[in-house]
């Protein structure tokens, strides 16, 4: 019972702390202590778990996380965030998770219903509450945690065969104050039919030492017709932790496109979960990930494919430096009534370091006969003779390092037009200076 008792620490005395300042309706308050009831008979998962075989969670169990703080005077987070509020986007700013509509931008867009989901859980019960409901049978540790802390997020949904002129920008930020604190993220995501929104998800923290747990879950629901572009990026401080997830369904002839940047955070994981519930249904996932001094950047990919004639496509590709390690683990289910499937996976990294270390695992199961499917890895470094000609031609030993993994990371930065043109300085600026 001792053991037991301290592998949950980490978020027993925040549960009780959540549940007297939240004063959620009945539906909500019952299935939150379902969800920490499930927590905490199965615990955080182990590497004994075959999902978590290669990244320990020992250091979220080395420190009980309190409630994320409301902070009061954001005058200097707008001053750090700056370059963050791009007049382009429609900027709505996350402040150790709860909303600040001082810093967001007014809304209100033909098309578009948002709401913050605490106050939507009146107003659209019907809609959030078998969604909700729906989360806790995946069994998943991290995923029971963000119900049970269920409060903070929106609710986005996009109307019938309208468009977005401009992108949707969630800007989460956590500052000093919330050092040792945890946030749970929900964004529940309705793009109906015929419909098209471009959403980026950005993180970042503010103090590079400030410990902070974010555990975000983003579910959308893509119907007929409909366009989802998800972008995701992971730019946290050195000691941030972060669990996030996303599940989205695709209906018939419906899209996603996905590009996912991680590189911040001692420890960030992201999970990706796509269900090609439609006949000619298209995913096409991207991602760079960046690790340098010890961090541990882990992502997954699971693309379902259940119905004949759906196509996926994957490429993500890691830059690993100093004694960091990565993950890559993409997992392409077919079951036996998705003939005519198309699938195609591949994972490339560039270890910048004799110390670094990258774990690789596509993945394919096949139940059906006609599917044209395929899946690769490659690990690799900079090679003498691709520096030695770029210094024939008056390069530096630094710059021709920089242009060569820069090279790298651009075949598939330009698949992500929405966020490439402020991603790629700010990339330069950070690690290849």
């Amino acid at each position: 019972m001792q053991a037991l008792t301290e592998q949950h620490s980490p978020f027993a005395a925040a549960f009780g702390k959540w549940q007297s300042l939240r004063k959620a309706p009945a539906w909500v308050a019952e299935l939150q202590l379902r969800a920490f009831d499930a927590y905490r008979t199965d615990g955080l998962p182990t590497r004994k778990h075959e999902a978590w075989k290669y990244v320990s969670l020992r250091t979220l169990n080395e420190v009980e996380f309190g409630v994320a703080p409301v902070l009061l005077d954001i005058r200097d987070v707008k001053a750090e965030i700056s370059r963050l509020l791009r007049p382009e986007y429609h900027n709505l700013v996350f402040v150790n998770g709860h909303l600040a509509g001082d810093l967001s931008d007014p809304l209100h867009l033909d098309g578009l219903i948002f709401a913050p989901i605490a106050d939507a859980f009146e107003s659209e019960a019907s809609l959030l509450r078998p969604w909700i409901e729906r989360t806790l049978t995946r069994g998943d540790a991290f995923t029971q945690l963000n119900t049970a802390f269920l409060g903070n997020g929106l609710l986005i949904k996009i109307a019938a065969d309208s468009t977005l002129t401009k992108t949707l920008h969630l800007i989460h930020v956590n500052t000093a104050e919330a050092h040792l604190s945890q946030t749970a993220l929900r964004h529940l995501v309705h793009v109906a039919q015929g419909a098209s929104l471009s959403l980026v998800e950005t993180h970042v923290t503010l103090g590079t030492e400030t410990k902070v747990f974010t555990n975000s879950l983003l579910e959308a629901s893509v119907e007929t017709n409909a366009t989802l572009k998800l972008s995701r990026i992971d730019h946290q401080g050195a000691a941030a932790l972060h669990i996030g997830r996303a599940h989205v369904e695709l209906g018939a002839r419906a899209t996603l496109e996905s590009f996912c940047f991680s590189s911040g955070g001692k420890l960030s994981r992201h999970d990706l979960d796509v269900s090609l519930c439609g006949e000619g249904a298209e995913a096409t996932l991207n991602g760079l990930y960046l690790t340098k001094a010890g961090q541990v950047i882990d992502n997954h990919t699971t693309m379902r494919h259940l119905v004949p004639n759906a196509v996926s496509r994957q490429l993500y590709k890691g830059i690993l430096d100093g004694d960091s390690r990565a993950v890559f683990n993409g997992k392409v289910v077919v079951s036996r009534d998705a003939q005519s499937t198309s699938a195609q996976q591949l994972n490339r990294n560039l270890l910048l370091s004799d110390d670094a270390e990258i774990d690789t695992k596509p993945e394919l199961l096949i139940d059906a006969d006609d599917v044209k499917c395929a899946h690769g890895a490659s690990i690799g470094q900079l090679t003498d003779d691709q520096i030695f000609y770029l210094r024939s031609r008056g390069l530096g030993l630094e710059e021709a390092r920089r242009l060569l993994t820069m090279g790298f990371a651009d075949e598939v930065l330009y698949k992500a037009p929405v966020i490439r043109e402020w991603l790629r300085p700010l990339i330069a600026e950070e690690y290849f200076v």
